[in-house]
């Protein structure tokens, strides 16, 4: 009886082992139209339960028997999601093919939170940029690229998108831009370098547009730039691009400063990648040499040199840069990978602040108004990501980044930058799929500069350092038709033993109403410290001086928006339509802005100007609310194939304390006549947004395009393409009076007012390509950008380049 008592036991625990036995599913994912094995691919049966696929494209899963979804994801394709059975011990192969996200509202994005979302789900507005775009008009700097982007202006290479920022002598931007995540604003003075950006070695660029400051930190008040860097898939991919062109006479033809040799500019960038085994090695460089279409100073009549106009130094640029990734995925620990990424550029370069007139001299600079730059800058980015058998994915990612400016007019500058950010990421099934992100991040920057000498000490040397940790929730409910997003950061400043801190939120939802039918809305809080540069700069250029401010206050901000996202699909062309309202409101808004600063002498009144400049100042409250329609679509229509990305954004970007009073003037000592005069003299009033603006009406901010329109749409058929790109800027219609007034007096003659009130209609510039695939690795291609020849400017006493002309020669081997 006990014999058989035990056989019972043994049967019944065996039977039990037999119905609890997993099953295996294993497979390849591959890309629909290459037939190229994809590494990196998200394998997920369950919220934090998956794997992701190896060099090889290979995965393989360990599931209990069942019904399960499996869903396959992968940044810039199609995801897919496949339902199975499996039975106990059952061993399958599924494989898998992915496809280029022609439907738009499948591309994946990671910006968003810091997670692969479908960009249908995401929460806040989105643009994103595809590489394809920029090789095609052989764009050569970020800046450039980012035109093509709705909503988004570069300003004298200062980023607005929405019109949240003006005219800021290039510091402190409200815009945080990043490479893969790790943002590469300058530590002194927050200022991005378009042309140090990988532009040869990109994957996709995704601007958010709002308050993001949650995940992204201080300068992502108005918004976020993440330039995504791509690492080798299975097959090695090799570009090469030789590029040559000239600038046209402008379309103001007195404005002409050169004889017979037009100036010209001409490049050449290569990108590799490849794997070895499970090490991954990525190459990319650029070399770019342009003339420039700002002609030299004009010196006076009655120089001794035969051609006046053809002396001194213009507007110039010689670059070089050379960039690397290295990685190694661990076989002995699955999901481990580690690396480093870099990036060096060398530069000689000039940059003008103001035009020498509107006629003759609109393509030249004023005197004392060039600076010149030799430029040196580098970053080294060490990081390791760890995505554990129980979907815990660690990140660490650190950044040094070292940037040594030599600027002639005693406006040198260099600083070291030390970044550091772990991050840790779990998906968890609470009620549906849940991710939760969470983060340190410490930086540290130490700048030396002439240019910030007005700290205490004079010396130049300043330090700052900021320390944050955040928390993020994203939830999917009712069949993931739901998605909530609420986060929370806390962020702390130092600067020279100054210290602010403050902690900011945000939520969104978006709700699938349909099958390609999305809803959404968000909230988002911002805190932005000012920058080194802001607080103390001391420098002039020309007559104009720049005074420090170190009692700036830090300005805050909260977005709100809603929106819809509509799918569509006409014949075989794909794509969506976005409408989105939008508002956001600012406190403590720092504006860079003219006023009396500091005494004067009246022996020698104009040794420093009457104590005029500009400074950044808080100007009270500012108001930016408007609407922005977007349609990105990707296909063919009968043997065509077209791709296109259009916007119009409108905005209404107003000063909401129009007569508060910012500034007090500095008085300046009694005026010696009559003899005996105590009286202080004061030159002008207290500042206000009103008395300091050339045309306060409706009281809209300085220095905003407020409207834009942008397209780009390319055709090919068989083995000649074309494109052509339209933009549209509304004419700036307020700037600081005090330019108005210098010019009405001849103190500063620039033409200014007569450009103000003769351009009040905007700019629509038309750019246009054609080309031909010689074969399947070469290309060539004609480019002109500025078809029309528009004499134009989007900073008002900044001209931008005439009619451009070029030849692409790029291959793919």
């Amino acid at each position: 009886m006990q014999n058989r008592l035990h056989l019972l036991l043994i049967m019944l625990l065996g039977g039990t082992t037999a119905i609890a036995q997993d099953a295996t599913l294993q497979g390849k994912v591959t890309d629909a139209t290459t037939g190229e094995t994809l590494l990196g691919v998200n394998v997920v049966f369950a919220p934090g339960k998956g794997a992701a696929t190896d060099v090889n494209g290979a995965y393989i899963l360990t599931l209990p028997p069942g019904e399960h979804r499996i869903a396959f994801s992968f940044v810039g394709y199609t995801t897919r999601t496949e339902a199975i059975t499996l039975a106990p011990g059952e061993r399958r192969t599924l494989d898998m093919k992915l496809s280029i996200a022609a439907a738009q509202l499948d591309m994946v994005v990671v910006s968003a939170g810091r997670f692969e979302q479908r960009v249908g789900e995401v929460t806040q507005s989105m643009s994103v940029l595809q590489p394809d775009l920029i090789r095609n008009k052989n764009l050569v700097t970020m800046s450039d690229a980012l035109d093509q982007v709705p909503g988004v202006v570069v300003v004298d290479e200062e980023p607005q998108i929405r019109a949240g920022s003006g005219f800021s002598y290039g510091a402190g931007s409200r815009v945080q831009v990043c490479v893969d995540d790790v943002p590469i604003l300058s530590g002194d003075i927050g200022r991005p370098n378009w042309t140090f950006l990988p532009l040869e070695n990109i994957e996709q660029v995704e601007v958010i547009k709002g308050a993001s400051s949650v995940l992204y930190g201080s300068a992502a008040l108005s918004g976020v730039i993440n330039v995504r860097t791509s690492f080798p898939r299975s097959e090695p991919r090799t570009r090469v691009v030789t590029f040559a062109g000239i600038y046209d006479t402008p379309g103001h033809k007195p404005a002409r400063w050169w004889d017979q040799n037009q100036p010209g500019f001409g490049g050449a960038n290569f990108f590799h990648s490849q794997k070895f085994g499970q090490f991954d090695l990525v190459l990319g460089g650029n070399a770019f040499t342009d003339n420039g279409y700002i002609g030299p100073e004009p010196v006076p009549a009655d120089t001794i040199k035969a051609d006046p106009y053809r002396l001194g130094p213009g507007g110039y640029e010689h670059r070089a840069r050379f960039n690397t990734g290295l990685r190694w995925r661990s076989k002995k620990l699955t999901g481990l990978n580690f690396g480093v990424n870099g990036n060096v550029m060398k530069s000689k370069s000039t940059s003008v602040f103001i035009w020498s007139d509107t006629d003759r001299g609109i393509f030249r600079p004023k005197e004392g108004t060039t600076t010149r730059t030799l430029g040196t800058q580098f970053y080294i980015d060490p990081f390791v990501n760890y995505h554990s058998p129980a979907g815990t994915r660690h990140s660490l990612r650190t950044r040094y980044h070292r940037q040594i400016f030599d600027n002639d007019n005693g406006q040198g500058n260099s600083n070291n930058t030390y970044h550091a950010e772990y991050q840790v990421q779990q998906k968890v099934d609470f009620f549906g799929e849940t991710v939760l992100t969470g983060g340190v991040v410490l930086r540290n920057v130490l700048s030396t500069a002439e240019l910030y000498s007005g700290n205490d000490e004079g010396d130049g040397v300043n330090k700052a350092m900021n320390t944050a940790a955040y928390l993020q929730v994203d939830k999917k409910l009712f069949a993931e038709k739901l998605a909530l997003s609420a986060g929370v950061r806390y962020e702390q400043f130092e600067v020279n033993g100054d210290v602010a801190g403050q902690p900011v939120f945000r939520a969104g939802t978006t709700y699938r109403v349909l099958k390609a039918t999305y809803l959404r809305a968000s909230y988002g809080q911002g805190f932005r410290y000012p920058t080194i540069g802001e607080r103390f700069i001391n420098t002039s250029v020309g007559l104009l001086r720049v005074f420090p401010n170190e009692d700036l206050d830090p300005e805050q901000s909260w977005n709100i928006e809603g929106g819809i996202k509509q799918g569509f699909k006409i014949g075989g062309f794909m794509g969506y339509l976005d409408a989105v309202v939008f508002q956001q409101e600012y406190q403590d808004y720092v504006e860079f802005t003219f006023g009396q600063w500091e005494t004067f002498s009246w022996a020698n009144p104009a040794a420093n100007f009457y104590g005029f400049g500009f400074k950044s100042v808080n100007t009270g409250g500012a108001r930016v609310s408007g609407y922005e329609l977007e349609l990105a679509g990707k296909g063919s229509i009968g043997k065509v194939e077209i791709s296109t990305l259009i916007g119009w954004t409108a905005t209404t970007p107003i000063s909401t304390t129009p007569d508060q009073v910012y500034a007090e003037p500095v008085p300046g000592p009694p005026f010696p006549f009559p003899p005996g005069n105590t009286t202080p003299t004061i030159i002008i009033p207290a500042a206000t947004y009103t008395n300091t603006s050339f045309d306060p009406t409706n009281n809209i901010l300085k220095f905003r395009v407020r409207n834009t329109f942008r397209s780009d749409m390319q055709f090919q058929y068989k083995k000649v393409f074309t494109g052509f790109s339209v933009r549209y800027n509304s004419h700036v219609q307020n700037i600081d009076k005090a330019f108005v007034d210098l010019d009405d007096d001849g103190t500063l003659v620039t033409g200014v007012r007569g450009w103000m009130e003769t351009h009040q209609s905007g700019t629509t510039l038309v750019d246009a390509r054609l080309g031909m695939d010689l074969t399947k690795q070469l290309r060539v291609a004609l480019i002109v950008n500025n078809l029309t020849n528009e004499v134009y400017s989007l900073r008002p006493l900044s001209i931008e380049a005439p009619r451009s002309m070029q030849v692409q020669l790029s291959a793919n081997l």
